[in-house]
């Protein structure tokens, strides 16, 4: 009996009145609880998807199992693994880059929106821009040494008595021409080089050429009074200007050219993926049939 009523009271006891010692205990073991949740979370437990890590979305927005993918790679959002289609290499399109499953595509009429159009030209007129406005900012920097170097405006007064007097009375468009006319001298210059440099190297034909360009032979060619020497830095400006107005007009082309194919791709593909849309597994694979119509074409896209 008495060890009946000694034992009541220490049952009755509260913890954390009594032991702060085991008040410690309980939140450490609070502590394990939130771990192992933690815990289940990566262990993918819960769905997430493996492109945002995300484990909520939009009402619209499904995490799907279109591979064999298991685990944390086993779900998707629809809207997430649509755009990496569109946006990763053409392989990306049709098939898993995990497991290299390919993916279970089911065809849907697709209306065409003007408005992926008008977008599509946005994002050509930006980038565009974009390459415009680093080219110009090149262009200013020169001129603005041109600027700093010139702080007593003699050499632009000299330009006071001839033809382009009206130009040298103004500083910003003097220096501005001197920056153009800087950037495509440098243009031309280093345009000239990688030209040279990518010629065969064993042709004996070109190893005088070689040599000029990477500045071996070019000392040769100045005169020794200081006359000629000016005049012919002066062709040597004239000549290198214009091959880099050409190379420019080269760069330029093939520039904007790569834009539109990038851009153009991006938004084929965008469209393909509101065409072809991935099945949901649900976690059992099984391999895929498509149309033989529909294979062919993408075949054709290179993008099955």
């Amino acid at each position: 009996m008495k060890g009946e009523v000694q034992l009541e009271p220490s049952g009755e006891r509260n913890p954390r009145d009594s032991d702060p010692l085991l008040e410690n205990q309980a939140d450490s073991s609070t502590g394990s609880s939130s771990e192992i949740n933690s815990e289940d979370i990566e262990a993918g437990s819960v769905p997430c998807c493996r492109i945002c890590l995300e484990c909520d979305g939009e009402p619209d927005d499904e995490l799907i199992s279109p591979c064999m993918c298991k685990g944390t790679q086993q779900f998707v959002h629809r809207s997430c693994l649509d755009h990496w289609r569109s946006v990763k290499a053409r392989f990306a399109f049709s098939h898993c880059t995990t497991c290299k499953a390919q993916y279970h595509l089911r065809v849907a009429l697709f209306e065409d929106n003007s408005w992926r159009k008008i977008k599509f030209r946005l994002f050509v007129a930006r980038d565009v821009f974009l390459v415009f406005l680093a080219v110009q900012t090149v262009i200013g920097a020169m001129g603005g040494f041109a600027y700093i170097m010139d702080k007593d405006g003699s050499f632009r007064n000299s330009f006071s008595d001839g033809w382009d007097r009206i130009l040298s009375r103004h500083p910003i468009p003097f220096y501005y021409c001197i920056g153009v006319l800087a950037f495509f001298v440098l243009l031309g210059f280093f345009g000239l080089i990688l030209h040279c440099s990518s010629l065969n190297s064993n042709d004996p034909h070109m190893a005088g050429c070689q040599n000029c360009c990477y500045g071996w032979g070019i000392l040769d060619c100045f005169p020794a009074s200081m006359e000629a020497c000016f005049a012919l830095v002066i062709v040597f400006v004239v000549i290198f200007a214009i091959l880099g107005v050409a190379y420019g007009f080269l760069a330029a082309t093939m520039a904007i050219q790569r834009i539109w194919q990038r851009h153009y791709h991006i938004l084929t593909k965008r469209e393909l993926t509101k065409e072809y849309i991935v099945e949901d597994l649900r976690g059992c694979y099984t391999p895929p049939k498509l149309d033989p119509e529909h294979e062919e074409r993408l075949k054709m896209l290179k993008l099955l």
